[in-house]
C-alpha cells in the first residue's frame, strides 16, 4: 500500500517488471503498427491496378502483361509482411478447446515455451533460407515464368526473409508479454479474439 492514498498499486506498477521490458514492448509494437498499416496501403495499390486492367481490358480491348502478376506478387507479399501486425493484433490462428481453462499464468508459460522452442527456430530457419533464396534470384537474374512480362523474382523473394524478421521483432515483443503474464497472472493487455 501506498502511504499518502492507502490503495494497493497494481502488479508491476512498483517496478516489479523492468522498465526496459515496458520500453521494448512499447517501441516493437508501435514499429509493427505502422509497419502493418503501411503494408495496408498495397491493398490500394491493388485496387487501382486491377481496376485498370478491367478498363484496359473490356473498355479498350487492350489487355496488359503486367498486372496479373504484379498483383499476385503484391498481394502475396503484403500478405507476408503484415504477419507481425497480426501478431500484434491477436489475429493469428489459435486452438481455444482447451485454452479458456487455464489459468493465465499456465497460459503465459505455454506460449512463452512455444515462442522460445518452435516459433524462432521457424522464424530464423524461414530467414535464412529466404535470404539464401533472395541471393540466389539475385544472382542468378531469375525471371517469372507465370507470364510473358516474366518479370524479376528477387524483389518477391526478398519479402520472405524481411516478413520473418518483423514477424520476430514482434514476438520478442509477444514474450516479454509472456514474461509479465507469468509473473503477475494476468494478460499484459488484453486482446478481444479477432473472428473471421
Amino acid at each position: 500500500m501506498t502511504a499518502s492514498s492507502g490503495t494497493r498499486r497494481a502488479p508491476g506498477a512498483s517496478g516489479d517488471f523492468p522498465p526496459v521490458f515496458y520500453a521494448v514492448i512499447r517501441w516493437v509494437d508501435r514499429f509493427s503498427d505502422v509497419t502493418g498499416r503501411l503494408f495496408a496501403l498495397v491493398q490500394i495499390f491493388l485496387v487501382v491496378i486491377i481496376s485498370y486492367e478491367v478498363v484496359s481490358r473490356y473498355f479498350f480491348s487492350a489487355p496488359t502483361v503486367w498486372v496479373f502478376e504484379t498483383s499476385a506478387m503484391s498481394n502475396g507479399a503484403s500478405f507476408m509482411l503484415a504477419c507481425g501486425y497480426a501478431l500484434y493484433k491477436g489475429a493469428h490462428v489459435r486452438t481455444d478447446i482447451f485454452w479458456d481453462r487455464y489459468s493465465e499464468r499456465r497460459k503465459g508459460v505455454i506460449d512463452l515455451v512455444s515462442y522460445v522452442v518452435l516459433f524462432f527456430p521457424t522464424m530464423v530457419f524461414l530467414m535464412v533460407v529466404g535470404i539464401e533464396g533472395t541471393v540466389h534470384s539475385y544472382t542468378t537474374g531469375e525471371r517469372s515464368q507465370e507470364s510473358i512480362w516474366r518479370a524479376t523474382m528477387w524483389p518477391f523473394r526478398g519479402a520472405i526473409p524481411l516478413a520473418a524478421l518483423l514477424f520476430m521483432i514482434q514476438g520478442v515483443s509477444e514474450s516479454l508479454k509472456c514474461v509479465y503474464q507469468i509473473r503477475f497472472g494476468r494478460e499484459f493487455q488484453h486482446r478481444e479474439k479477432l473472428e473471421v
